[in-house]
């Protein structure tokens, strides 16, 4: 494999892993079809998500402890810093999924994207997951931001070499590897800048990720950062953009539909909010590289009209 900084390309042994689109052959040369819940944190949220119609069940992992719990150490749950309580463990969580999953009346299934938020909780949960992992005929990704991003946020990524290292049993599963940004919806100016970029890739090859990889990228930042990211999956095999956005971020749609046209809707996941998405037009996108659709033959005839005028 090369250095992220040199001018090859990333080369994985990916023999393995398994493509989402194996699961959801419907989103096979367009993974923004791949519909989203994001922040499935609790029972009722859990519930909800299986009973309806979204493929991937995004959700939060955090050390704590169950409301009403007697236990003396904190164990692996569903929730989002600062909160460290919740009505939802991971293993709850991961045995619901498996129990609907293996359920031949649900036709629906659904896959999993763990967010990690720290070393910690990964490590302590990775025996959780084995448990049930022989049985996970479905997408199971495992996230973490592992390196410091746009504005130098506050909050210590989690640490990439554990991180990677510890994932390492889950041959099937993708890697979600992500950069810590700033907390707020202040991110004007801010961009994945080329020494991101290369740091990422640097990460990647010195510890010999063998899995699928998808990038999740804050969408206000990705919208201004359109030549770094092409740059990046550029150079790792078979990865893949995760857009995501923080609460009332400030995103320009036009800019991000470029960046989806120019890295191409078969890589690029969409987890944004539906306004978001209703303004990004992502059915007028098509083919493998994000090509906007040619005028129709009605749209030119008038346009023709109107030059005649």
């Amino acid at each position: 494999m090369s250095t992220g900084k040199g001018s090859h390309v990333v080369a994985q042994s990916i023999n393995k892993s398994r493509d989402i689109t194996d699961f959801f052959p419907e989103a096979k040369g367009n993974l923004t079809k791949i519909t989203w819940a994001h922040a499935v944190n609790s029972q009722e949220l859990l519930n909800d998500a299986l009973n309806g119609t979204v493929m991937m069940l995004e959700a939060d992992i955090v050390l704590g402890r169950l409301n009403g719990s007697s236990h003396d150490s904190d164990i692996p749950i569903m929730a989002h810093p600062p909160q460290n309580i919740s009505d939802l463990s991971l293993k709850d969580f991961l045995q619901k999924v498996q129990d609907f999953n293996m359920d031949n009346n649900n036709t629906a299934k659904k896959g999993v994207k763990l967010d990690f938020k720290s070393i910690e909780v990964f490590e302590v949960s990775v025996d959780f997951i084995l448990d049930l992992y022989p049985k996970m005929n479905y997408p199971v990704w495992l996230n973490a931001d592992i390196l410091p991003g746009p504005f130098n946020s506050t909050d210590l990524p989690v640490n990439a070499t554990r991180f990677i290292s510890a994932a390492k049993p889950f041959v099937n599963s993708t890697l979600s590897l992500g950069w810590k940004t700033v907390y707020g919806n202040d991110t004007k100016g801010a961009t994945y800048t080329e020494n991101h970029i290369d740091e990422m890739l640097d990460v990647i090859k010195e510890n010999n990720v063998t899995q699928l990889i998808t990038f999740p990228v804050r969408a206000a930042i990705a919208a201004e950062s359109s030549t770094q990211l092409k740059k990046l999956v550029s150079k790792v095999e078979k990865s893949t953009l995760t857009l995501w956005n923080g609460a009332d971020d400030d995103v320009s749609i036009e800019n991000l539909r470029k960046l989806i046209a120019n890295i191409g809707i078969d890589k690029v996941f969409i987890d944004l909010p539906d306004e978001i998405k209703d303004k990004l037009r992502l059915d007028k996108l098509s083919g493998n590289v994000g090509t906007i659709k040619p005028l129709t033959i009605v749209t030119l005839a008038c346009v023709m009209l109107l030059t005649l005028l």
